[in-house]
């Protein structure tokens, strides 16, 4: 994607005719309402253009011009803006036009363009079915309404997330574009495993790799110092690897993923927070699905973050909006029928006292149901934190502690297991004076089931990030395990495709953004 200056955009903008007063404007007026209430889709300079939106804009305005030489240059400041929200500004350019067709394909780029920024360019849940966070509602002629009063730069600017966290990925996309033009970034192959203390020509191509990401000053030292074994410990670190400063295959996968390729993941990622609700609680608990790894904010800040297990790719944790309602101390299990008959009762029936010695019970009549009783062996830990929602997860326990060591962590059947749930039952507590954490210590021991409700519901996102940048401005970036980046990415190149058709050919211009 080019990144075009503002003054280009400017010039592009301002190219036509500017609109007088009296008599020009009324001709203004006349030409407009021709081009516009002939409806349906018509050409512009080479533009399709769907009437239908626009003709409700300038029927409220006598079909008055909107854009007066301010306003194009309020606009060309804002779209040249839109690289660093993935967007590429070259869908929203204006061709050259007589006056009239001019200020109709203006329009038409503002009232494209703020979608984008406000909602997204897709609907996410067309791509997954199973995404289940309100995407923001927009009406393109409402906000451009405002802007004619607020200004169109300042409006426009008002509608992506306004959260650091979006703000830190914008410059990630910028940075990783430059990336994109480094030659020394390029795949290498290397002799495994390379380790700190090593020495030779791979340890120099290894060096110019991390050299070409900025993670390492540029030279040609063929030693595997511990400067270099730092660096790739950051490295891992930083794609939710074993962070131990060898390179392995893992690694040197990770090292070989194009820089095209990883500002594709950032544009993805940059298109899911534009989907995601602007109205964030100051407490929240956030559960990133790729990162394995959940965060509670108060108050704006983090107090709380630790590792999670997560879905496997045969049972994804579903993306969703809900939120923690209450404590279940010492819950049973009643185990979903599905994992009954294909894993619990098949190991049941090779040996007979496999339930028994399990603490698993069958409660009800005709076979009943399957349940697991509270105690050290339940598979929902001494915790259930209830999280009311369609698909019927929830935050636990686990008394199976070893696997949140493990670097991939997506091992369950979609709900979310905790690595510090009484730190968390703590925290959701606070505001109730009775339940301390020597309280809630002492409700678990006693070994009985008991519920108890939350003094304020704790809204939960459970989100799919598979590139973030991190508060010391570590760009991270986690796997696509479910496929959702691929599936979003195939919906993007069909907008994309759909955007193309509809422009004048643009000579030099990429085809899509990264």
């Amino acid at each position: 994607m080019r990144f075009p200056s503002v003054r280009c955009l400017t010039l592009l903008l301002a190219a036509s005719l500017v609109w007088g007063g009296g008599a020009h404007a009324d001709a203004g007026s006349t030409a407009i309402a021709a081009l516009l209430q002939r409806g349906g889709a018509i050409a512009l300079a080479g533009r399709t253009v769907e009437t239908g939106m626009l003709n409700r804009v300038y029927a409220a305005r006598d079909y008055r011009p909107i854009w007066n030489t301010e306003r194009r240059g309020e606009l060309a400041t804002a779209l040249a803006q839109a690289p660093s929200h993935g967007l590429d500004p070259g869908v929203f350019a204006v061709p050259d036009a007589g006056p009239a067709a001019t200020d109709v394909l203006l329009t038409d780029a503002f009232v494209r363009y703020a979608p984008a920024l406000g909602r997204g360019l897709v609907t996410m849940g067309d791509v997954d079915r199973d995404w289940a966070i309100p995407q923001p509602s927009l009406d393109p002629a409402s906000v451009l309404a405002r802007a004619l009063d607020h200004g169109i730069a300042a409006t426009l600017a008002e509608l992506p997330p306004q959260d650091a966290e979006y703000a830190r990925l914008r410059q990630a996309y910028l940075r990783y574009h430059v990336f994109t033009q480094r030659a020394a970034w390029q795949p290498i192959a290397l002799k495994l495993p390379l380790k700190p203390g090593a020495s030779g020509p791979d340890v120099v191509k290894l060096r110019q790799r991390l050299a070409a990401e900025d993670l390492v000053p540029p030279g040609d030292s063929s030693d595997f110092d511990a400067a270099l074994a730092a660096a790739v410990s950051r490295f891992q670190a930083a794609h939710g690897l074993p962070s131990d400063g060898a390179v392995r295959l893992a690694t040197l996968a990770a090292l070989n993923v194009t820089p095209g390729a990883r500002l594709r993941t950032i544009r993805l990622n940059l298109e899911r927070r534009r989907a995601m609700p602007r109205d964030e609680a100051p407490t929240r608990l956030i559960v990133n699905v790729p990162a394995a790894a959940v965060t509670l904010y108060q108050d704006g800040q983090k107090p709380l973050t630790m590792r999670a297990i997560v879905g496997d790719p045969n049972h994804p944790t579903p993306v969703l909006q809900a939120s923690i309602i209450a404590l279940l101390l010492n819950p049973p299990w009643i185990v979903p029928t599905s994992i009954a008959a294909k894993e619990i009762l098949p190991l049941a029936r090779k040996d007979p006292g496999y339930l028994e010695r399990n603490d698993y019970t069958v409660e009800g009549p005709g076979g009943g149901q399957l349940i697991q009783r509270p105690g050290p062996k339940n598979a929902l830990g001494r915790i259930k934190f209830e999280l009311p929602n369609r698909f019927d997860v929830y935050l636990h326990d686990t008394p199976a502690k070893a696997l949140l060591t493990r670097a991939r962590r997506a091992l369950s059947h979609g709900c979310i297991r905790v690595e510090h749930p009484r730190d968390l039952a703590r925290r959701v507590m606070a505001g109730d004076r009775e339940w301390t954490m020597d309280a809630i210590d002492a409700a678990i021991a006693a070994g009985k089931t008991r519920r108890v409700t939350l003094p304020h519901p704790i809204p939960v996102f459970i989100v799919y990030w598979t590139a973030y940048v991190d508060d010391d401005g570590t760009v991270e970036f986690r796997n696509d395990i479910y496929g959702r980046d691929q599936r979003l990415d195939q919906a993007l190149v069909v907008h994309d495709m759909a955007e193309q058709l509809r422009a004048p050919a643009r000579a030099g211009a990429a085809a899509r953004p990264g």
